[in-house]
């Protein structure tokens, strides 16, 4: 009974998100290619088919909307067609855009490229670069996820993490922070194409000034990352339908 009441109320919280969301799916198609959200119909896990032939899970809600805003460009395929693609890792959130934790743990880091971690050291550095709603963009990681992530460099007093987007108050222009260049996303078109979401970009009091090459179209930034240890995750991932 414990069980049933259990599985009632998890497919009623999936189907409330789904409603939300407005989720749809394409169609079964075959041959799926590189680049593409895939699932398998009747079953609810999402997949990034990276370009080495595997399908990267997304471990968690939290982190698939770092990359995606919406289920829009998910593709139903085969079984048949699924299983020919091996599992590859686990997708780790997209560089710039949380600031993540573990429940047992009270650091804060904040997440750059291919799963790096980036210990934010106190709380005034925090309020200094992202304001004083910082904890807002605190995601808790489960343990078993954890693992995905590599902890780097202490995150130095005034720097962002690489992949943050950032604008100053009095200017429309928003910059895109590669690690050492402000690179300015040149138009709407390129912000859309990039994925970039508007809820992630930082409002900075450091005076920004383009440097690099701007943001014209796509780029590979856009592409989820996975975890850098290749940890093979086969009994998990983001649950969109039942």
């Amino acid at each position: 009974m414990k069980k049933l009441r259990k599985f009632l109320v998890v497919s009623v919280m999936v189907l409330s998100v789904i409603a939300m969301s407005g989720l749809t799916f394409n169609p079964v198609n075959a041959a799926a290619q590189a680049g593409d959200l895939i699932k398998m119909d009747g079953l609810s896990s999402v997949y990034y088919l990276g370009n080495d032939g595997k399908r990267y899970v997304f471990p968690s809600e939290a982190v698939y909307f770092s990359w995606y805003n919406d289920f829009s460009s998910v593709v139903t395929i085969p079984a048949s067609e699924l299983q020919s693609y091996p599992l590859g890792s686990n997708v780790t959130m997209r560089p710039g855009t949380k600031l993540v934790k573990i429940t047992t743990d009270p650091k804060v880091y904040a997440v750059g490229p291919n799963g790096t971690l980036h210990w934010v050291q106190s709380e005034a550095d925090a309020i200094a670069l992202y304001g004083a709603n910082w904890a807002s963009k605190v995601v808790d990681v489960a343990d078993a996820f954890f693992t995905n992530y590599t902890i780097s460099t202490p995150l130095a007093s005034g720097t962002y993490p690489a992949g943050t987007l950032l604008k100053n108050a009095n200017n429309a222009s928003i910059y895109y922070f590669d690690g050492s260049n402000y690179r300015m996303v040149a138009s709407e078109a390129a912000f859309v194409a990039n994925r970039f979401n508007y809820d992630n970009v930082v409002t900075t009091t450091m005076t920004l000034t383009a440097s690099g090459n701007a943001i014209t179209g796509m780029e590979d930034l856009s592409k989820p990352s996975g975890a850098t240890n290749n940890q093979v995750v086969t009994n998990s991932g983001l649950s969109v339908a039942l």
